[in-house]
C-alpha cells in the first residue's frame, strides 16, 4: 500500500521548531537544564497548549476539521525529522534531531486522541478495550483508579464500564470503613468469581471489630471467591479469620471456586505463647477441588487436611519447626500434589528427623521453579534427600550464609541438569570451593543468572576453567571449557554492579560474552557516585537495562512459558 501524502512544509519542521504555528521557541536548551529538564519543561508547555482551557465540550464539524489538519501536520513534521536525521547518518551527532522527534510524537499522541472515534465502536468492543485497561495493571491501587477514570470520563463509557462484571470482579479493600466504594465494586461483578484482597497494617488499619463485620459480609460469597489474599498486621486479625473460614465449613459454604488462597501475617513473627492460635482446620477440612496456588506466611494450619491436594504452587514461609507438617506429611503433600510447578520454601519447611533417613527421593516431574531462603546447611541437605526435579529451569538461593555450604553443592551436583535460570542472593562461599563448582558445572543449560550481595569470589568461578579448579595439579588438554557456555543474561542488584561490570568485561575477553545486563534501578542514582561510574563502564560492554524491582525480564518470561 502506498504511504499517504500529507501536506507540509519543510520550513515548520526544522528541528528547532516544535509547536507549529504557535510562536514556539528554538531547542536551544538553557545552560543551567540537563537535557531531562529541558524536554520535561517542554512536554509541559506542549500538553498545556494541546488541552486548551481543559474544560470537556462537544467538538463542532469545523474543530474536527482543524484538529484532523492539525494531527496530519504533526504526523507530516514526524516524517520530515526522521528523513533528516537518517541524511546525518552514523557516527555524527542527532541529539538535536532526537529531542525534535520525541517531542512532535509526544504532540502527535495529544492531537490524535481528540479526533480519534472510539465512541464509534461497538459497546462489546468498547468494553474489551476496557478490559485491557484495568486488568493488566502494576498494583491494585492503579486498578481501582483505572476503574474510576472509565466512570467518570462521560456516559456512555460509565454505561459500558458498569454492564460488564468482568470490570468489577476484583476488589481490594482498602478505602475506609464502612467500605462503599468495595462494596459497590463487588455488587457491579455481580455472579462473576470474585478476587479479593483484604489487608490491616500500619498505614491501613482495620480493627478487629470491623474486620469481624467485613467477614461475616463476606461468608456468603465464599462459593463465588477465586482468589482470596489476606495480609494481618496482628496474631488477633489472624486468628479471626482463621475461625470465620472454619465456621464457614462447618455451617456448609464450599469453597468451589478458590483456585489462589494466600494469608500473611505481616507484624513481628515472634510466635509467643498465644494459647488459642492452634492449628486450623481451613474450611472445616473441606475439600478445595480448584485450588492451585497457596501461601502461608508466619502462619500455622492444621497440615493434616485435605486442602493439600493437586496444588501447583506452594509457597510457605517464616514457620517455626515445630508448627510445620512432619516429614511424613510433607512428603504426602508432594505426592498428593503431581502437578507441583512451584515450590518455595522461605525459613520454613518440613520438621527436621536425623534419624528417619528416607526410603526414596520423591521425583517430582512437574517442578520447574524451586527457591530456597533461610536454611541451614545441615537442614537444606535434609530437605533435598526428600525429593528431586528433574525438570527444573529456576532455581534461587537466599541467605544462605555464616557457615560453610560444601556438603550441600556436592549433594545437588548433577541433580538439576535442566537449570536455565539461577539466583544467588546473599551467599556465603570460600574462593574457588571446588564443591560450587562442580555443582554449577553440572547445570551447563543455564542462560540466566540473577545476584545480590554476592563475593567477588563467585563471579571469578565464571572465568575459570572448571576443570583447574577441581583438579588443580593435573593437566587438562586445550580448548579450555568455561562455566555456564550459554550464559547471556545477568540480572544485577546495585550492591554488585562493580563486580559485575568487571565479570561481563572479562567473559567477553574469554570468549564468552553476556549478551545484556539489568540492573535493577536504586533509589538514589543522583547521590550514588559508585553506582554512577560503575553503569557507565558496564555499557562500554554489552547491553545494559535498568528495572524496577518486582518486574519480570523478557527473557525469564521466556523461560518460564517453556
Amino acid at each position: 500500500m502506498a504511504t499517504p501524502t500529507l501536506p507540509f512544509d519543510s520550513s515548520q519542521v526544522h528541528p528547532e521548531i516544535v509547536l507549529q504555528n504557535h510562536n514556539s521557541a528554538p531547542l536551544e536548551k538553557p545552560a543551567q537544564l540537563t537535557r531531562r529538564q529541558f524536554l520535561q519543561n517542554k512536554l509541559g508547555e506542549l500538553k498545556k497548549l494541546a488541552v486548551g482551557d481543559g474544560i470537556p465540550h462537544t467538538p463542532s464539524h469545523e474543530d474536527t476539521l482543524r484538529m484532523r489538519h492539525e494531527t496530519n501536520l504533526h504526523i507530516s513534521r514526524i516524517w520530515h525529522l526522521e528523513g533528516e536525521k537518517r541524511k546525518i547518518g552514523p557516527g555524527n551527532n542527532t541529539t538535536h534531531f532526537d529531542d525534535a522527534i520525541y517531542l512532535a510524537r509526544a504532540l502527535y499522541s495529544m492531537y490524535f486522541t481528540r479526533i480519534f472515534r472510539i465512541n464509534d465502536l461497538p459497546p462489546e468492543i468498547l468494553a474489551n478495550i476496557f478490559r485491557y485497561v484495568v486488568w493488566p495493571v502494576p498494583d491494585p491501587a492503579t486498578g481501582i483508579l483505572f476503574r474510576l477514570w472509565l466512570t467518570w470520563t462521560c456516559r456512555r463509557w460509565r454505561e459500558i464500564a458498569i454492564a460488564d462484571f468482568t470490570i468489577w470482579n476484583a476488589v481490594w479493600f482498602r478505602d475506609r470503613a464502612p467500605y462503599k466504594r468495595s462494596w459497590a465494586f463487588l455488587e457491579r461483578a455481580r455472579s462473576a468469581p470474585l478476587d479479593l484482597r483484604l489487608s490491616s497494617h500500619e498505614t491501613k488499619h482495620i480493627s478487629v471489630e470491623e474486620m469481624g463485620k467485613l467477614l461475616d459480609r463476606l461468608l456468603p460469597h465464599i462459593p463465588q471467591i477465586r482468589i482470596f489474599i489476606y495480609l494481618g498486621s496482628t496474631w488477633e486479625h489472624i486468628a479471626l479469620l482463621l475461625d470465620k473460614l472454619q465456621q464457614a465449613g462447618r455451617d456448609g459454604i464450599q469453597p468451589t471456586s478458590l483456585e489462589r488462597l494466600e494469608i500473611h501475617r505481616t507484624g513481628a513473627l515472634d510466635y509467643g505463647t498465644y494459647g488459642f492460635i492452634k492449628p486450623t482446620s481451613l474450611f472445616n477440612g473441606q475439600r478445595t477441588p480448584r485450588l492451585q496456588y497457596f501461601s502461608l506466611n508466619g502462619v500455622h494450619v492444621d497440615w493434616s487436611t485435605p486442602t493439600f491436594q493437586n496444588l501447583q504452587t506452594i509457597d510457605i514461609r517464616k514457620l517455626p519447626l515445630e508448627l510445620s507438617p512432619t516429614i511424613s506429611r510433607f512428603r504426602e503433600i508432594l505426592v498428593n500434589c503431581p502437578a507441583l510447578r512451584k515450590l518455595c520454601l522461605d525459613g520454613a519447611g518440613p520438621q527436621f528427623d536425623l534419624y528417619d533417613p528416607p526410603p526414596f527421593p520423591i521425583i517430582m516431574s512437574k517442578l520447574k521453579v524451586l527457591c530456597i531462603s533461610d536454611f541451614s546447611a545441615q537442614y537444606a541437605r535434609h530437605v533435598f534427600t526428600h525429593f528431586t526435579a528433574p525438570e527444573l529451569v529456576d532455581l534461587t538461593f537466599i541467605n544462605m550464609t555464616g557457615e560453610d555450604y560444601s556438603p550441600l553443592y556436592d549433594l545437588l551436583a548433577n541433580r538439576f541438569p535442566n537449570i536455565k535460570l539461577l539466583t544467588m542472593y546473599a551467599v556465603d562461599m570460600v574462593p574457588k570451593c571446588r564443591s560450587m563448582t562442580r555443582w554449577l558445572n553440572s547445570m551447563p543449560k543455564l542462560s540466566y543468572l540473577r545476584v545480590a550481595n554476592l563475593p567477588p569470589s563467585f563471579f571469578e568461578l565464571f572465568l575459570l576453567d572448571p576443570r583447574v579448579v577441581e583438579s588443580p595439579y593435573e593437566q587438562h588438554p586445550l580448548p579450555a571449557a568455561i562455566l555456564a557456555p550459554r550464559l547471556e543474561v545477568v540480572e544485577s542488584h546495585p550492591s554488585v554492579i562493580r563486580f559485575v561490570t568487571q565479570f561481563v568485561a572479562r567473559r567477553r575477553v574469554v570468549g564468552a560474552p553476556v549478551r545484556r545486563v539489568y540492573v535493577t534501578r536504586p533509589k538514589d542514582i543522583p547521590a550514588n557516585t559508585n553506582f554512577q561510574v560503575a553503569y557507565t563502564e558496564l555499557m562500554k560492554v554489552t547491553d545494559v537495562h535498568f528495572m524496577f524491582n518486582g518486574t519480570r525480564t523478557p527473557e525469564e518470561d521466556a523461560i518460564l512459558a517453556e
